[in-house]
């Protein structure tokens, strides 16, 4: 009798820190080398990662208090502030009153940033996706599979304090 297939929400048991940390050290490289070889490969403006960082959330948070973009970003304000100082004068992103504080300021996106963005993540999936043409069905499902995974990791990060 063969056991039956754990379901994917099921509780799995915990793996050694040995195996962890040998996960760790075999994925976090090539994580790393796919996010700067994309980045490089695509054409757009000179970013520091910082202002990279900072246009990817201004994007996916829409408007927002400096402050909140910092702790987001988890950086600290004027690091903030500097990353957007960059962008503002590459016309990419736009400071404006908040509508709910006339002393506070929100940050966003300016409409060419909207564009530009819009366009580099455009750019940036057709290429990745052409590279995925050159992977068998096997290593494509394999792929396709972890994204739940590299998600929920992201989000552990993302609320990690």
């Amino acid at each position: 009798m063969t056991p039956a297939p754990e379901a994917p929400d099921a509780p799995s048991t915990p793996a050694s820190d040995a195996a962890l940390v040998d996960l760790a050290a075999r994925l976090r490289p090539p994580l790393l080398q796919l996010h700067f070889l994309v980045r490089r490969n695509t054409p757009g403006p000179d970013l520091t990662p910082a202002q990279q960082a900072a246009l990817q959330s201004l994007l996916r948070l829409g408007p927002v208090r400096m402050g909140e973009l910092a702790r987001y970003l988890r950086i600290r304000l004027p690091s903030a502030t500097s990353a957007v100082d960059g962008l503002e004068r590459l016309g990419l992103a736009e400071r404006n009153p908040d509508p709910d504080d006339g002393r506070a300021v929100v940050v966003q996106l300016s409409e060419h940033g909207t564009r530009l963005t819009s366009e580099l993540i455009a750019a940036r999936n057709t290429m990745l996706a052409g590279h995925l043409s050159e992977l068998t069905d096997a290593e494509r499902r394999s792929l396709d599979a972890a994204v739940p995974a590299l998600n929920r990791l992201m989000e552990l990060y993302r609320d990690a304090i």
